[in-house]
């Protein structure tokens, strides 16, 4: 559902938004941060910049910084901004002439994805940051997963037990 594009988009801007100041930092700095390839990265971060989501600054000091507060920038912005549309269904995706309107399955697919647009686009970088709603980052800014979190063979979360 969402690119490998969209998801580094997401950890950059996150780490941006988790540096607390707005002061730019270097496409290596956000790279080594957040464990994505610099040369890819960079690409991102223009495309980023060009949207509106981060600024880009020149010069020996310059760098990438948030274009507005992270209470500002939701989840959907940065899809959008990294070219990742939620796939809505508004007619028969199996292409059936004569369906005029979704089945009772299409039309509970697109509920789905309806509700996943307005989850996204309800939840700002700094929710993400806080736990606000109950979101909580599982990752830490080293990719590994906090200490209290163990995950079940079938991939599922588990707190451990104290």
């Amino acid at each position: 559902m969402i690119s490998q594009t969209s998801e580094y988009a997401l950890r950059a801007a996150l780490y941006l938004a988790s540096r607390g100041d707005s002061s730019p930092a270097s496409a290596l700095d956000i790279s080594e941060a957040v464990h994505v390839p610099v040369g890819y990265l960079q690409k991102i971060l223009r495309m980023l910049a060009r949207h509106g989501i981060l600024v880009a600054q020149r010069g020996t000091n310059g760098g990438f910084a948030l274009a507005k507060v992270a209470t500002a920038i939701s989840v959907l912005d940065v899809l959008k901004a990294s070219e990742t549309e939620i796939q809505r269904i508004t007619r028969c995706p199996l292409g059936i002439k004569g369906h005029t309107s979704l089945c009772a399955l299409h039309r509970l697919l697109d509920d789905e994805m309806a509700r996943t647009e307005r989850t996204f686009a309800g939840t700002t970088l700094a929710d993400l940051l806080e736990g606000a709603g109950g979101v909580r980052s599982l990752c830490d800014s080293t990719g590994r997963l906090p200490d209290s979190v163990s995950i079940s063979r079938a991939g599922e979360k588990i707190p451990e037990q104290e």
